[in-house]
């Protein structure tokens, strides 16, 4: 039996038996229940609120992201990327690809297959300061900014900020990870206080990426079956509840046997239908739009990045694009953040940043201008008609798409299972991850933990969806839910760069 000294990493935690009587776990089983009960009320104050906030915090959403983006460059560029997770001895546990598929599915999933046609083409039709259309390059420029650098680097951070201090200084593998090291704190409320908040922050996140998947699998269900009603309320419901079935009895496998063969999956499957689209469509085109897509991206991405002015011109197309982009990865920092450090113990931190950046980004790439391409390539060029310039239309982009294509119900058929794996790895790896935070750093949560998180996933997930708002209420929870991350985040990078400081002048001496 553990004593009282027991590490955090190894203390067992409360028995899971009685998981709905301790006052955390009622909080958000009352919560579930009211979102359930009163959708629309609890849509519309999530919206109002995350409005005043991208309004009151715009300038510091952009800089804290573009923070991010030079402390990783800093650790790959400097003596300190040299250190290892784990110490000088420490192997990684997982091969370079199921490491890369596990925090790629659990990092962007099905977001790319739902935007990866239509945000070139609505950022191309409908672009910021024009009342034309722009060149397609510009378009991608954008979409990349979105997409690629910034928001892999916000998951870096997340993942190091408790990565580090995990592996190097024993502390619990949660987001209160770096008030551990601190000289004199075992303050173990300020622990649970701030793992709590981030728990609640990074359920309202994966709510709304359920939500938007869930959203998508409609539209294509609609599509496949010939519905006209693609957002009607019993088809989304019974999509939810498949859904949850698959991903439930993978949380109850576990991570090798449920995440990690499922994100090797979705891997294969992405590849699979980079080389149809492309393979079928005007692929020289695709290329061309790679190529001038990233030289209009590397062109604007200090101005992106770090211009205030700019962001201010844009107005409300900057709050409901870029902003909620960045605010959306940062309610997803923790969770995938923690599901990073979880399976990169051994690494360095230079491979570690090169992997989890710019792999990602360079694959994004790809995935982007072979959509993006095509369907700018159908519209525009072929005057075919897709039916895509908003938000509401959005997750009927792939489908109209393949529509247009040979084999298109095998496509369609392909694209809906694409989305659905991805989605049971999101979920599947959400209810691991708050099962960590709830256990104060358990890295392997039981499995009534893991199911009980996944219940309340879907729970959430139905409320959004009941609550009518489609797409405004999922981003609206996924905002909310970055509100308070956007400070912890913040905090976590004074402390990490503290002590990687401490860490690399260490190594030198010795």
């Amino acid at each position: 039996m553990p004593t009282d000294n027991a590490s955090p990493m190894t203390r067992p935690g409360p028995p899971p038996v009685a998981l709905w009587r301790r006052s955390p776990y009622a909080a958000v089983l009352a919560t579930v229940v009211v979102t359930l009960l009163a959708p629309g009320p609890i849509a519309d104050s999530l919206v109002a609120a995350t409005q005043w906030f991208l309004g009151a915090f715009d300038w510091l959403i952009l800089l804290t992201s573009s923070a991010c983006v030079l402390a990783c460059l800093g650790i790959a560029v400097s003596p300190m990327g040299a250190l290892r997770l784990g110490g000088a001895d420490a192997r990684p546990e997982y091969g370079a690809l199921s490491w890369f598929s596990m925090l790629f599915a659990a990092g962007m999933g099905a977001g790319l297959v739902f935007w990866g046609a239509a945000e070139p083409l609505i950022h191309t039709l409908q672009p910021p300061l024009s009342e034309t259309p722009i060149a397609p390059a510009e378009a991608m420029s954008i979409v990349l900014f979105h997409w690629t650098i910034h928001p892999w680097a916000i998951y870096a951070v997340s993942a190091l900020a408790a990565g580090f201090f995990a592996y190097r200084h024993d502390a619990p593998l949660t987001p209160s990870a770096p008030l551990h090291s601190l000289k004199g704190g075992d303050d173990r409320a300020a622990f649970r206080v701030i793992d709590w908040v981030a728990l609640i922050a990074v359920l309202f996140g994966v709510v709304a990426s359920l939500g938007q998947g869930v959203l998508q699998m409609g539209a294509g269900a609609a599509v496949i079956l010939e519905r006209s009603q693609p957002d009607n309320p019993l088809l989304l419901m019974a999509v939810l509840t498949v859904l949850g079935v698959v991903y439930l009895g993978s949380a109850a496998s576990g991570l090798d046997r449920g995440i990690k063969p499922l994100s090797d999956l979705n891997m294969a499957l992405c590849a699979l239908m980079i080389v149809f689209v492309a393979a079928t469509g005007q692929t020289l085109y695709m290329a061309e739009l790679l190529w001038s897509g990233f030289l209009a991206y590397a062109g604007h991405f200090l101005s992106y990045s770090f211009d205030l002015g700019r962001l201010n011109d844009l107005g409300a197309w900057g709050r409901d694009w870029t902003l909620t982009s960045f605010l959306w990865w940062i309610a997803w920092g923790p969770f995938v953040g923690i599901f990073v450090a979880r399976i990169s113990k051994g690494r360095t931190l230079r491979e570690f940043v090169l992997g989890v950046v710019i792999a990602p980004s360079l694959f994004s790439l790809v995935w982007f201008s072979v959509f993006g391409g095509a369907a700018i390539h159908a519209q525009l060029v072929e005057g075919l008609e897709l039916g895509v310039d908003s938000f509401a239309t959005a997750p009927l982009a792939a489908y109209a798409l393949l529509e247009n294509g040979p084999f298109a119900l095998a496509a369609q058929i392909a694209t809906f299972l694409l989305v659905f794996i991805f989605m049971v790895t999101s979920a599947d790896s959400g209810a691991y991850v708050l099962g960590m935070f709830a256990g104060g750093g358990r890295r392997q949560p039981g499995v009534r933990e893991r199911l009980f998180w996944g219940l309340v996933l879907a729970g959430f997930t139905a409320g959004a969806l009941l609550s009518g708002e489609g797409q405004r209420a999922t981003r609206a929870f996924a905002v909310a839910g970055a509100m308070p991350l956007l400070f912890l985040l913040l905090w976590q990078m004074a402390r990490l760069a503290a002590a990687l400081r401490a860490d690399s002048r260490g190594a030198s001496q010795d």
